[in-house]
Formats: C-alpha cells, structure tokens, sequence
C-alpha cells in the first residue's frame, strides 16, 4: 500500500488496490461467447471489398481478352505492367511490399480468430435456447450503485478492463482516514450485484481506494 501526504493540499491520496478472483462458470461463458462474439465489421466489409473491386477488375480483364475485345489499360494499368516486368524478386521494394502483404494478411486472419470487444456482458440462463445479456455501460452503472451504497464511498466509477477474462477495475474515495477493511467491503459488494445480475462470468474485482478530505 502507497501513502502520498500533501501539505495543505485539498486532496490527499491513501492509494491501495485489492484484487478479488471471480468464480469460473467456464462452460455457460464458452456458449455465450459463440452467441454474443464481436462480428468485426467494419474489417468484414473492409476486406469484402477490397476483395470485391479486385476479382472485379481481374475477372474483367480476363473475360475480355478471351472475347478477343480487352479492355484499353490505363496509363497507371500500363506502367505498373512494365514495373513489373523490369523489377527482380530479390528487389527491397519487392521484398518491403510482400512484407506488407503477408503482414496485412496475418492481421485479417488475427481478426478472424480472435474475439473483438464486446459490447455485452453474457448473464446466465436456464436452457440452450434463451440467451440474455446487459449493455457494458448499464453493467459498470449497476457496479457503481453497488459501491456508491456502501458507507463511506464518496464516490465510485467502475470500468471493464482485459480480454478474455475482464476485471472489474473499481475507483472509489472515501473520507475514512484508516479505511480498515473498506476495500474488502467494496469488493464483496461489487460480486454481490454482479451475482444478483446473475453474470455468466463474473469480473475479477479489482479495488482502487483514494483518500479525499472534505
């Protein structure tokens, strides 16, 4: 525990964090992760249409060659052909852009595995076939209320931290100068709302306590 005195100051800091780990419910949280995963898209369409204008442009570049009418390149078309003729595989502008490509590519592919940030905390449910689920910000306000009724928080914000397994990361201040077992108190209130909510994985509780003179 860090304690920072200030002279005269209006506001002085006993600073300690606590960390409570969170029960596992691992089985109902892997079925609700599947339902409520991120779908990324903006980097869907993204992709989908880069990929688009590309088979586009190639398919017709082809077609019309086998017709016997190809398409008159453009000057851009012409001079990136005659770049590519007269450019050897060994060559760094080469090697840079392949490089950049395979990079672009394990970034997509990243993407595409790994979950994005949800916006939708996964509560429990009786059976396969009914899913619910609370807004991050309604869940963070609920948490707050829980730590504002506790005596001797002044103030509270709580904020969702990490991915995949999120923390609960409460700064709360209070006008105790020994706050004795405040943070305990406001880390068992924090899991107390999040098991009335009936989180599918609750948050491991992670308590910030600042001092404030009034």
């Amino acid at each position: 525990m860090e304690r920072i005195i200030g002279d005269g100051g209006a506001r002085d800091t006993i600073a300690s964090t606590l960390e409570i780990p969170a029960p596992d419910r691992s089985g109902v949280h892997r079925a609700a992760v599947r339902l409520f995963r991120s779908r990324r898209t903006p980097t869907a369409v993204l992709t989908a249409a880069l990929l688009t204008v590309a088979g586009t442009a190639t398919a017709t570049r082809v077609i019309s060659t086998l017709l016997g009418h190809p398409v008159p390149r453009t000057r851009a078309v012409a001079h990136a052909g005659r770049l590519l003729r007269t450019t050897a595989w060994g060559d760094p502008a080469v090697l840079a852009v392949a490089g950049g490509v395979a990079l672009a590519g394990l970034l997509l592919l990243l993407a595409a595995l790994l979950p994005g940030r949800g916006s939708v905390a996964t509560l429990v449910w009786s059976t396969r076939r009914c899913a619910l689920g609370v807004e991050r910000a309604g869940l963070c306000a609920a948490l707050e209320a829980a730590v504002l009724d506790v005596p001797g928080i002044a103030e509270a914000r709580v904020r969702l931290r990490g991915m995949p397994r999120r923390r609960a990361v409460v700064h709360a201040a209070t006008g105790y100068r020994n706050p004795g077992t405040l943070r305990e108190i406001v880390a068992e209130a924090v899991r107390a709302r999040g098991d009335d909510i009936g989180l599918a994985r609750a948050p491991r509780v992670v308590v910030r306590l600042d001092w404030r003179r009034d």
